[in-house]
């Protein structure tokens, strides 16, 4: 059933992004989603790693950028502990055709947090704001923003980090509700959020558990943000950026649709290819949508190494597997409503 698109508590259509997901929001991710004609507003890039000694230039990460399949502006995520690498990073990457610049304050992995990046940033605002005040001054309006999580142990921190963000004026803020300390796990704080959106001079993005239209129509009412950054949730259910601009669910078909089209996608961009390699790559995608699933197909799909075993599961998961038809690359007929 067709319904209202959803619009933020200012009256307008909220801003849609795909959040940088590493390893999962690759190029073979956005070709997918362009086939199935279900795009965001723009998207922000896994991070690269700005060392002091160089960038972290992941072949494909970069190829998101010279090889983007969608009409969607790319921001460049960057994630740093000084503002010299950085600085020199946005410098190179400004010969590609980015949309934008993106500073990753919230990554909670321990290996980034050791080299005092990501969500290591939030332990010393003061030093934050150094970093954010530098990227504002070597990046041009309308390019500049900031990803973050709510604090390092708890969201009491919020209020400092924000005052160090907000001193570079960024064009665009995206809070991970979250502190790292939840990692990504635990009720997100929606307080923190509209705490933002009341000093930011910018838009700002609401980001964390977002997996269903509902959530998203209750975090804009809640947060009165600009928009919603989604993740896990359109790994999920590609189709719900369809969704929030007021289109329908998807049917059994068009999620199978999705299925075998990333089986297809993640094949095209193996760097090595063997089977057992495209299913793991499969498998990276999968873990965001297991629970769909029954739990003798979720256990098959776990332990497939060949594509035509997983292809063939996932049919049969979806109870859609015709007696007359053979299981190959072929994608199954679309039923669009």
């Amino acid at each position: 059933m067709q319904r209202a698109p959803l619009t933020t508590v200012y009256g307008d259509t909220p801003l849609l992004a795909l959040a940088p997901m590493q390893d999962v929001t690759d190029l073979s991710f956005l070709r997918t989603l362009q086939r199935l004609h279900c795009l965001p507003d723009f998207v922000v890039t896994p991070y690269l790693r700005s060392a002091t000694t160089s960038c972290v230039m992941s072949d494909s990460i970069i190829r998101c950028i010279t090889e983007n399949p969608t009409s969607c502006p790319i921001w460049v995520q960057l994630a740093g502990s000084e503002a010299e690498p950085l600085l020199r990073d946005v410098k190179t990457l400004n010969e590609f055709p980015v949309a934008g610049f993106n500073l990753n304050v919230g990554c909670p992995s321990p290996l980034v947090n050791r080299h005092g990046a990501g969500a290591a940033l939030l332990k010393n605002p003061a030093h934050l704001q150094c970093i954010c005040c530098a990227m504002r001054d070597a990046i041009s309006l309308g390019r500049w923003s900031v990803k973050c999580r709510v604090g390092w142990e708890s969201s009491g921190e919020f209020s400092q980090i924000l005052s160090a963000i907000c001193a570079s004026s960024p064009d665009l803020f995206i809070v991970h509700a979250r502190t790292r300390r939840q990692m990504y796990a635990g009720k997100p704080d929606d307080a923190s959020v509209r705490l933002a959106v009341q000093q930011a001079s910018c838009p700002v993005l609401a980001n964390g558990d977002i997996s269903s239209r509902t959530d998203a129509a209750h975090r804009l009412l809640s947060t009165r943000t600009h928009g919603v950054m989604i993740g896990r949730g359109i790994v999920r259910n590609p189709y719900l950026f369809r969704e929030l601009r007021g289109g329908v669910a998807p049917s059994r078909d068009e999620m199978l649709l999705y299925y075998i089209t990333l089986l297809e996608e993640t094949g095209r961009e193996l760097l090595h290819p063997s089977p057992a390699a495209h299913c793991n790559r499969m498998k990276k995608f999968l873990a965001f949508c297991y629970e769909d699933f029954s739990p003798q197909a979720e256990y098959t799909l776990r332990r497939c190494t060949s594509p035509f075993e997983m292809e063939k599961t996932l049919l049969l998961a979806a109870n859609k597997i015709p007696s007359d038809r053979e299981i190959s690359g072929k994608k199954p007929t679309r039923n669009t409503p």
